[in-house]
């Protein structure tokens, strides 16, 4: 009898841990992303990676600023080229140029990201 209670006991206690381990999904774009948002997709990245710690911030250490009140105006004044998105100056610092410099590079998705919101007009929404 004590052993059924032990045994119960023990599978009550594997449910419940089991049942409160979660893991954040992550989603791989296969190709680029649709609908992207400066405001919500973008900029999110730029605040993570590129805006503090005195790179691509307000006083302009570094240009572009990319903080978000600034980095629209900054962006469209020769940093995106929507008629070649591959090209822009955004994309190839980020893709090839090293950016965040002196930090883990960007994933591709993150760079996915950019690339669509180029691709599909650097609008400001």
């Amino acid at each position: 009898m004590k052993r059924i209670l032990k045994s119960k006991i023990l599978l009550i206690i594997i449910v419940v841990l089991l049942s409160s381990c979660y893991y954040d999904e992550v989603v791989v774009f296969e190709g680029l992303p649709e609908n992207v948002s400066l405001k919500n997709d973008v900029q999110i990245i730029f605040n993570r990676d590129c805006n503090s710690s005195g790179c691509h911030d307000a006083q302009g250490t570094h240009e572009p600023s990319l903080v978000p009140e600034n980095s629209y105006n900054s962006l469209t004044q020769g940093y995106v080229n929507t008629v070649e998105p591959e090209k822009s100056k955004l994309y190839v610092a980020v893709d090839v140029g090293g950016m965040p410099e002196g930090r883990t590079p960007l994933s591709e998705n993150d760079k996915k990201i950019i690339l669509a919101w180029i691709t599909e007009g650097a609008k400001n929404n």
